[in-house]
């Protein structure tokens, strides 16, 4: 495979490919058919690296990788967007593996791009909430929320909202909760909630 990639990337780093091999424990004498599903995905990654290309297509990367070598697949991406401006580009159905290291994601559906936008133009304007109440709220007491999302469970009460922060602090506070946090939304409730506005309702896909 190193041989192979040498052919078409004339900027393919043989001694930082056998630096990674001995750090990541593989036996570049080996025939790939004898690796584990996941030793597999950590040449493809090494050798991808290593091709000093300025773009890197990535297809479920991180299945398959325990998560000491997701970390340092992470790792390797990081350094190389860092020090030569890589693009790393992965498809992945498991968006917490991304959340971490991606800063424009897009959802593809049937073809085509349902949408792609900065994850920090995503995450403004949406805030997720937890409250507790002394006594369960009656329904119109949300009315003029831009609410995406509620969930109650007893006295608790989780809201996917939109708005300015200080205002919807302001309007929780006055509704005199015993308890009140603001919690960081995932990548994946953000995307729940942007599909649904977009249109892409995953609730007839589960009933």
């Amino acid at each position: 495979m190193k041989n192979y990639s040498r052919r078409f990337y004339d900027k393919f780093d043989e001694q930082r490919y056998f630096k990674l091999m001995s750090a990541f424990g593989l036996d570049e004498t080996r025939k790939i058919r004898t690796f584990s599903k996941g030793m597999k995905k950590q040449v493809s990654v090494i050798c991808g690296v290593c091709s000093g290309t300025d773009y890197l297509f990535c297809d479920e990367t991180f299945d398959g990788l325990d998560p000491v070598v997701r970390q340092a697949v992470k790792s390797l991406f990081a350094e190389d967007v860092a020090e030569r401006g890589l693009t790393p580009v992965i498809a992945s159905h498991n968006l917490r593996e991304l959340e971490d290291i991606c800063d424009h994601v897009g959802l593809l559906h049937r073809g085509g791009i349902l949408f792609s936008r900065d994850l920090d133009e995503m995450k403004l304007g949406m805030y997720k909430v937890q409250c507790i109440f002394a006594s369960p709220l009656p329904e119109d007491a949300w009315d003029g929320f831009d609410l995406l999302k509620k969930e109650q469970r007893g006295s608790l009460y989780t809201i996917i909202a939109r708005g300015d922060r200080e205002e919807l602090m302001s309007r929780l506070n006055k509704m005199n909760p015993t308890f009140c946090e603001l919690l960081p939304l995932t990548l994946e409730e953000i995307f729940i909630n942007e599909t649904e506005v977009a249109g892409y309702d995953v609730k007839k896909l589960l009933f």
